[in-house]
């Protein structure tokens, strides 16, 4: 028994006619006779009564249609609340640097003077993000590449850099290092990635090709979608890495890490804030510009 059974059932009754629920359903009529068959078979007893004027249920029929009615309104209500949003709530989308390297510090000033806007917040890659922007799931999203999606309006509102990172001992102490010198220890270190789909590690693919380094040539150590447990493992003398300077910026003031710019023009990337295009309604098109503003001057 299922769904589409009972719809067919209530539909049938309610037009006392198959062909008339199968135009009304948009499906064909033999579909409607094998989805009352299939119930009356499951069920036992005869549900419909197919005279040459008209059909109409059985006494049995009937009851199935009551208690057809109610499944199908408690599915109804199940699926309106599972997709409703709740009032005064931001859907918003996050790739990992956004997420947990600026998107701290937009919510501390943006609730100070939207105290009643409250954020349901989902943290995945840039592409995960641009997924669920076109499918309506978030309002807004704060990604680390542009989306090349025409329904979307994306404006870059931040800037960032990729900076290559070592543990913090003697051994990686230098001075700022040129190309060959990124190049080499590259080419010698472990050297720990993040996994394809992350805007980060599309920048980190064109750095690599201006530095004129396959990847096969590597000792790719690890490839992880998580760039805390990438600073942990480069922390623990595990390799070398390439992320933003925003996600080490605290661990290499407090020693913890060593970073290098990375003389490439490739390093240097925007973060951009994206949305449907339209009317965003008032909480979102707030935010929207409470963001645009606080970088403004970056």
């Amino acid at each position: 028994m299922d769904f589409k059974q009972l719809q067919s059932l209530i539909t049938v009754a309610r037009y006392e006619s198959f062909t008339k629920a199968a135009t009304r359903l948009g499906v064909s009529q033999p579909t409607v006779s094998t989805h009352i068959r299939m119930l009356e078979e499951e069920l036992g007893v005869p549900l419909v009564l197919r005279t040459s004027k008209r059909v109409e249920l059985t006494p049995k029929g009937r009851k199935v249609f009551d208690q057809a009615v109610s499944i199908l309104s408690m599915r109804d209500r199940m699926v309106e609340e599972g997709t409703a949003r709740e009032k005064n709530t931001v859907y918003l989308g996050a790739s990992s640097v956004p997420s947990a390297y600026v998107l701290p510090s937009i919510l501390s000033g943006f609730s100070k003077s939207h105290p009643n806007v409250s954020f349901s917040i989902y943290q995945g890659d840039s592409q995960d993000v641009v997924s669920g922007l076109t499918e309506g799931v978030y309002d807004v999203g704060l990604i680390g590449m542009p989306a090349d999606e025409e329904s979307l309006l994306c404006t870059s509102f931040a800037q960032d850099r990729l900076v290559l990172v070592t543990p913090a001992t003697d051994e990686y102490r230098m001075d700022e290092p040129d190309a060959a010198g990124v190049r080499d220890l590259l080419l010698k270190e472990n050297v720990l990635l993040r996994r394809e789909g992350s805007a980060s590690r599309s920048v980190v693919d064109r750095i690599l090709d201006e530095l004129g380094i396959e990847e096969s040539r590597m000792h790719v150590g690890a490839r992880i979608n998580d760039q805390e447990t990438i600073k942990n493992l480069v922390e623990s003398g595990l390799g070398v890495t390439i992320v933003s300077e925003r996600a080490v910026r605290d661990r290499v003031r407090e020693g913890r890490l060593l970073s290098y710019e990375i003389p490439s023009a490739a390093c240097k990337r925007s973060l951009y804030i994206a949305h449907r295009k339209g009317d965003l309604g008032e909480e979102v098109a707030g935010f929207v510009s409470y963001v645009r503003l606080s970088f403004a001057q970056e």
